[in-house]
């Protein structure tokens, strides 16, 4: 609903004034405004004088006062029972006798809890004066900020007006004869004559305005009725004008900006006549053309709008990307997320079988699309449908009309399909499966969509690449675990025969090895009926148990839940140190190894003469290995033992 409140131009606009009794109202006015800045103007003026005069007086009394006191006494007061404390008040009494301007005299010090009187110099029968070692309630923010770096008089910015009247106070730094402060005098001195004077400098600017208003109300009333005469006549014109009368015109002889508006206007009126017959037409003109552009406007929004849909299905896509590794998952949300942001009622995924003769649909999210998965629907590769062409030349292959497209395949499953485009899905320049969008439009795939569609192929060939890269890094961990767990079952499997050792047992008097096999209860079943005293926790390296940790109570109570933890946690770092301390003996025994077959090694060079070598070779391997007897078989070309010469060579 339309606001009719008027408005201030509205009110001027139509309040019932004429034009010579506005112009006499505008002359013044404007003689009242500059009245006004001439007034204002001669007030500051003179009330600035004033005030400065009466500054400077407050001044020369402040300064006068202040050398009166004698600073190195003031120093010496400890008390208001001092005798330089009654000096100085009577000192202070005599000078605001003999000046009725001075209402109080007042001398001021510092400390860290604020700014307290030391003298208080009251008015002729005041009460309550302030005493030594007084607080000052409420100093002015000018003292406040001028005290400590006070060196020079100084006067109160503004008049202070209170409840006894108006004052003004000034301040005078005390110093010492080596030129130390030691306090502040104040002066305060009654600022009554102060204002009544402003106030008749108020009153003569008020006189002097009023009289300049008069003036400038007479002369807007002569200059009114000049200029409104010629103007009258220039609205009558006006008036003919509106009523169709487009010959009127209007002679002035003012010889002035009136007369030359009057010559303007009478041309304004040829103008109107030659303007008023092309017009319609010109708005008829820009209606069209204003249709137009509405139009291209809406299709680029459109365009725009479904631009930004694809970019939205482009990042939900990438995000399915990182987020989901299983192709199961991952690929029917793909065809969704285009199918839902394209607008294709048809959206499906193809593989290509490990020998690349079909392509198998994988993922649709079309219903059609669900009763080919149901039945396993593959096509041929580069025999069957657009994408068989697509997957056996790697190239995409659009057709905006599936009936004119030679290499279709005309599906039951989808009897819509009118547009179709298969792109190849390309992993490292190996062609892995068909993007397959459908359409039940004529022409449904524009430059963008196409353009779009081979991002989105490109995406989906890097999911396909990232879930196998995935899968084969998954099934190689597992086998690595697997070997993993496997050589460490085999290396603790051995561990007790090499060692002929079954385990250790720890107890107050200390830790010895166990001489017999102790059947510990691993099974979770038979260990609830153990005894609460003991709890057996499996001792487990990379998956595989390789012992077990006995703990009994010594006082026979039942082990709590974080005590338990706690031997969990212990047989973790027994798991730990026993693989330490099994893989450095492996390979100290390797290193051992290695050190006596290089000496071997060594020694057998030492000798030229073959009988010597072997000789050589057949005492060393008896000393390392305590053997009782070691035999050298020769072998026959054939790789079997010669029986002219088998036999033994002993040392």
């Amino acid at each position: 609903m339309r606001d009719e409140t008027p408005t201030p131009v509205d009110i001027v606009r139509n309040y019932p004034l004429s034009l010579r009794t506005k112009l006499v109202l505008g002359f013044t006015l404007l003689s009242a405004f500059v009245s006004f800045l001439t007034a204002i103007g001669m007030y500051n003026n003179l009330r600035g004088q004033v005030f400065d005069e009466f500054r400077s007086r407050a001044l020369g009394i402040v300064e006068l006062t202040s050398l009166q006191v004698q600073a190195d006494e003031l120093q010496q007061i400890a008390d208001h029972q001092d005798e330089n404390y009654e000096n100085i008040q009577l000192q202070h009494s005599r000078i605001r006798s003999s000046n009725p301007d001075i209402r109080r005299i007042f001398i001021l010090q510092k400390e860290d809890q604020g700014i307290y009187f030391v003298t208080d110099t009251g008015e002729p029968g005041g009460t309550n004066p302030a005493v030594f070692g007084d607080r000052y309630a409420d100093p002015s923010e000018f003292l406040i900020e001028n005290f400590d770096g006070m060196n020079d008089a100084t006067v109160e910015p503004d008049i202070i007006t209170g409840p006894d009247g108006s004052l003004l106070p000034a301040y005078a730094p005390l110093l010492t004869s080596d030129g130390q402060r030691v306090g502040v005098i104040g002066v305060e001195i009654q600022a009554d004559a102060l204002l009544q004077k402003q106030r008749q400098i108020l009153l003569l600017a008020s006189g002097v305005f009023l009289v300049a208003l008069l003036l400038g109300a007479f002369f807007g009333y002569v200059a009114g009725n000049a200029l409104t005469e010629p103007i009258i006549e220039l609205i009558e014109g006006a008036r003919a004008l509106t009523t169709g009368k487009l010959d009127q015109r209007i002679e002035l002889r003012t010889r002035d900006e009136v007369e030359e508006l009057a010559k303007t206007f009478n041309g304004m009126a040829s103008e109107i006549r030659g303007l008023i017959g092309g017009l319609e037409t010109r708005v008829a003109e820009r209606t069209k053309d204003l249709e137009v552009q509405s139009r291209e406007l809406e299709f680029a929004n459109r365009r725009m709008q479904r631009r930004a849909t694809q970019f939205e299905a482009l990042a939900q896509v990438t995000q399915g990307i990182i987020s989901i590794r299983d192709l199961q998952d991952l690929l029917p949300r793909i065809t969704t997320v285009i199918s839902n942001n394209f607008g294709f009622y048809h959206v499906g995924i193809f593989l290509l079988d490990e020998i690349s003769e079909y392509a198998v649909l994988i993922a649709a999210n079309s219903s059609g699309g669900q009763r080919m998965l149901a039945r396993h629907h593959r096509l041929r590769v580069g025999e069957e449908g657009i994408v068989g062409y697509a997957s056996s030349t790697g190239k995409p292959r659009i057709a905006l009309d599936v009936g004119q497209d030679a290499v279709y395949f005309n599906n039951p499953d989808l009897p819509g399909t009118h547009s179709e485009a298969a792109l190849p899905l390309i992993s490292k320049n190996i062609i892995v499966g068909i993007l397959d969008v459908q359409s039940t439009e004529i022409a449904a795939f524009t430059k963008e969509d196409i353009q779009m569609l081979n991002l989105l192929a490109d995406q989906v060939s890097l999911a396909i690449q990232n879930a196998r890269l995935f899968d084969e890094t998954r099934r190689a961990l597992a086998e690595a675990e697997l070997m993993a767990r496997r050589s460490t079952r085999e290396a603790w499997s051995r561990l007790p025969e090499q060692q002929k050792l079954l385990g250790y047992r720890y107890d107050v008097a200390g830790a010895s090895p166990l001489k017999h096999a102790v059947k510990l209860a691993l099974d979770e079943g038979k260990r609830k009926k153990a005894e609460p005293s003991q709890t057996v926790v499996p001792i487990a390296l990379r998956g595989e148990v390789i012992g077990e940790l006995l703990v009994q109570s010594p006082s026979g109570k039942a082990w709590s839940a974080d005590q338990i933890d706690l031997i969990k946690a212990v047989a973790e770092r027994v798991a730990l140190s026993a693989e330490n301390a099994r893989l450095f003996e492996e390979t100290t025994a390797r290193a051992d190894r290695e050190r006596l077959v290089s000496e071997i090694t060594s020694k057998i060079r030492s000798n030229n003469d073959p009988q010597s070598m072997i000789q050589t070779a057949i005492q060393e391997l008896r000393a390392a290995l305590g053997a009782s007897r070691v035999d050298v078989i020769p072998q026959t070309a054939a790789g079997s033992p010669r029986a002219s010469d088998q036999g033994r060579v002993k040392p």
